[in-house]
């Protein structure tokens, strides 16, 4: 495996300084020692994969020095008009390394949302004409791996990649993340599904929330079945929510997540301002990434219930412990208003966290049948 230490001082004596991106479980323990060494100034958590190349182009057009931005392979379909339209040779031509890690690789066990991405990344970057390289899990052909790709994009003055297709980098130490909250995400479910009637549509945003509000429910009997898991396309779940809304006149509620939401935070003004009385958007904000590594967001530092509240939300709520809890489950939920519910919680789940089974499209076929009886 690699020392994220000496990887760190490799990238360093490579002239790679600044760091951005959103992270990705591959990466997480390179990414700790990011947040706990690099300079803070040089080091940003973006939203999404596409504030990032923009941010790291920025950092570029001002210093001349090369940045590395990193993310999952899923994020590649955000990254793809920065890479066409502002860092390509055929626009302002800006170079930096792209540490993408790779899930669904060829060979590998994963998860359903990482398959098809998984098959397709290495000729999506091939359409992209950005270079390809892919890290060794040995530590030196590593950081000639590493030496290689920077010289590729100094040279050519572009974007080159550079693929992590395994958990290769050596354990770190995670950075302490506000838990100050007592509430825990799967406390709260359990409460909110022993108040809903069963006929409601919930949609849970991807990572441990619709996990653990699918074993909740397996547990409850199958109560809810007008469910969806979002399980990729991660920030867009309101909006599946929303549409289904715009044409069901049953209560829709939707469960999200800081992380998914600052990843597509306009998506709050279409749903602010189009969502009927009977949608709910439920978030749990725990300040940090916690399904691929529990990085740090800036769920905490922003006021998302003002921004809700701008964008057309009628009701809006902030549930930091069990009194605020109860009093909305018993007063908050029965009103009849579009509502934005923000739920501050502690990072955490249990270790036995069970997934989904089945397939998605039956899961889609299921809830179709649901929705039009």
């Amino acid at each position: 495996m690699i020392s994220p230490e000496r990887f760190y001082r490799h990238l360093s004596g490579c002239g790679i300084d600044f760091f951005t991106g959103v992270p990705d479980s591959l990466l997480r323990n390179l990414l700790y020692y990011f947040i706990n060494h690099a300079n803070q100034s040089n080091h940003c958590i973006t939203g999404n994969e596409a504030h990032a190349i923009a941010l790291a182009a920025g950092y570029h057009l001002k210093t001349g020095k090369l940045p590395l931005v990193y993310m999952q392979n899923s994020g590649l379909g955000n990254a793809i008009n920065p890479l066409t339209s502002l860092t390509d040779p055929q626009m302002f031509s800006i170079p930096m390394i792209l540490m993408i890690g790779w899930r669904g690789a060829a060979g590998r066990q994963d998860e359903p949302q990482h398959k098809k991405m998984g098959s397709v990344t290495e000729g999506i970057l091939q359409v992209l004409q950005i270079p390809v390289f892919t890290l060794s899990p040995d530590e030196q052909p590593a950081m000639e791996i590493i030496t290689r790709a920077v010289a590729d994009a100094k040279t050519k003055q572009q974007p080159v990649a550079v693929l992590v297709a395994g958990d290769i980098f050596e354990e770190v130490s995670q950075p302490k993340i506000a838990d100050s909250y007592m509430l825990s995400r799967e406390r709260v479910l359990q409460q909110l599904l022993t108040q809903l009637t069963g006929d409601e549509v919930v949609v849970c945003t991807t990572g441990k929330t619709g996990r653990e509000f699918d074993m909740l429910n397996r547990k409850s009997g199958n109560r809810h079945i007008k469910q969806f898991l979002s399980t990729g396309s991660m920030g867009l779940a309101n909006h599946v929510a929303l549409g289904i809304s715009l044409n069901h006149s049953g209560r829709v509620i939707m469960l999200d997540g800081d992380g998914a939401l600052l990843m597509h935070l306009g998506t709050l003004a279409l749903t602010g301002n189009r969502a009927p009385s009977s949608f709910i958007h439920i978030l749990f904000n725990n300040g940090c990434h916690e399904s691929v590594g529990g990085h740090p967001t800036l769920g905490f530092s922003i006021n998302f219930g003002d921004i809700a509240r701008a964008c057309g939300y009628k009701s809006v709520f902030c549930i930091t412990n069990d009194e605020m809890l109860n009093e909305w489950l018993t007063h908050g939920l029965p009103i009849q208003e579009k509502q934005f519910v923000e739920i501050r919680i502690r990072p955490g789940s249990r270790a036995d966290l069970s997934r989904p089974s089945g397939l998605p499209r039956d899961w889609k076929s299921e809830l179709m049948k649901q929705l039009n009886e």
